[in-house]
């Protein structure tokens, strides 16, 4: 097992050239969408664990309740997200996404935040191709046993 810190910081090095080539797409398109980076990040809260009030997005997104809150009006304004009323506690309202960022989520953002990963991995051999992905499917294996 190669438990030598010589690999992990190999890594974690390995990992943040992906995580910057990641937020390098998220970022261009976040400035083509004009929309900012916790917007996003409130969008795909949102999209993963569908309605929740402010107040879940807060705790998810680890953000202030009233940063939160003027996300969710900045995003109310771009017919990206809606207030509801919870229809168990009329006290309390969830944010739920429209359709428009719905399908923002699905289909644009993740073409553009892994354009550069995948023109990478287009440029590899076949060999090398499975190897990424038998080792990102090893990884992922390994993290969905964590949860």
């Amino acid at each position: 097992m190669l438990n030598d810190n010589r690999f992990i910081q190999k890594l974690v090095d390995n990992l943040f050239v992906l995580l910057k080539v990641m937020r390098q797409g998220a970022e261009s398109d976040a400035t083509k969408g004009g929309f900012t980076i916790p917007q996003k990040i409130v969008m795909g809260q949102l999209v993963r664990h569908g309605d929740l009030s402010v107040k879940e997005l807060s705790q998810k997104v680890g953000l202030a309740h009233s940063t939160v809150s003027g996300i969710v009006d900045r995003l109310e304004r771009k017919g990206l997200a809606m207030r509801i009323y919870d229809p168990q506690d009329r006290r309390i309202t969830k944010v739920i996404i429209t359709d428009l960022a719905r399908e923002h989520f699905n289909n644009r953002l993740p073409h553009r935040m892994f354009s550069g990963i995948v023109d990478a991995f287009q440029k590899a051999t076949t060999e090398e191709q499975i190897k990424i992905l038998d080792g990102l499917t090893i990884l992922r294996q390994l993290l969905d046993k964590g949860e």
